[in-house]
């Protein structure tokens, strides 16, 4: 601290701060562009016995570290500026220093949405399995989605808890979805596979005793269910990647490049 003849006080100090959810919209996180703001005034004293002035005009009147490197962010642009108020005892001096920041994408690349879109490409592989490898079916779309559930928790763990939808949340939400749906296929052609085989053994152990019309008809049956899943499985190969690449573009061009203010007030 130095208190110069004419009154001046100078003061030199260091402040860490930590964002909070209320000054940080996190909607269209990790893809959003943080604001942060470091606010100077006196509760105890007016304008009149207190007034805090930058020393130089706003474009430099802060000076950085140029050498300052933030994990996962990087320094865009920093205000300074004032925020005078009144309140019924009186007026008050205010500045304010805003720093706006950029989220660096990739470490949610590497560590969010490429593993997540290979666990998603990954749960394909049941449609290509035949109808009999019914563990390798289940296997795979279970152990994917418990896969992907790990992947949340561990993305969202550090981030605060807010009362909106992130971006984030929309890409876990329709992959674990997406995911799920596989295993529901997947339990379905295993199903229609199972009653084929049934109708099928059905009619070989009653062979003597149902007429050759009745036989007739339970083998068509049978061969109708077993190629219905076949048809099911050859639809899924084509409409599981057509649904990913939509929402992919979705996510791109409606989610990321879309105002950060709107999820607040719908």
């Amino acid at each position: 601290m130095l208190i110069f003849p004419g009154g001046e006080v100078f003061l030199d100090f260091r402040v860490y701060l930590k964002p909070t959810a209320a000054e940080v919209i996190l909607c269209k996180y990790p893809h959003d562009n943080p604001a942060c703001s470091l606010k100077i005034t006196s509760l105890g004293f007016t304008s009149d016995a207190v007034e805090f002035e930058w020393f130089s005009k706003s474009s430099d009147a802060i000076q950085l570290n140029r050498d300052l490197e933030i994990p996962e962010l990087s320094l865009i642009d920093v205000k300074a500026e004032t925020c005078d108020g009144s309140r019924k005892s009186g007026n008050y001096s205010c500045m304010v220093a805003r720093f706006f920041l950029h989220r660096e994408l990739g470490y949610h690349l590497a560590q969010t949405y490429i593993p997540t879109t290979i666990c998603v490409v990954f749960s394909w592989i049941s449609v290509w399995l035949p109808e009999e490898f019914v563990e390798g079916r289940i296997f795979v779309s279970l152990t994917v989605f418990l896969t992907l559930s790990a992947e949340s928790n561990s993305a969202k763990e550090e981030l605060p808890k807010v009362s909106y939808i992130k971006a984030i949340d929309i890409w876990f939400g329709f992959t674990s979805v997406f995911v799920f749906v596989t295993m529901l296929q997947a339990l379905a052609v295993i199903t229609l596979e199972h009653q084929s085989k049934s109708i099928r053994r059905k009619c070989e152990d009653n062979l003597n005793e149902y007429s050759k019309y009745k036989i007739m008809l339970l083998m068509l049956r049978s061969r109708y269910l077993h190629r219905l899943g076949r048809k099911f499985d050859e639809f899924c190969k084509v409409m599981y990647p057509v649904t990913f690449l939509l929402f992919l573009m979705i996510y791109v061009f409606v989610i990321i490049q879309g105002d950060e203010d709107k999820c607040l007030r719908q």
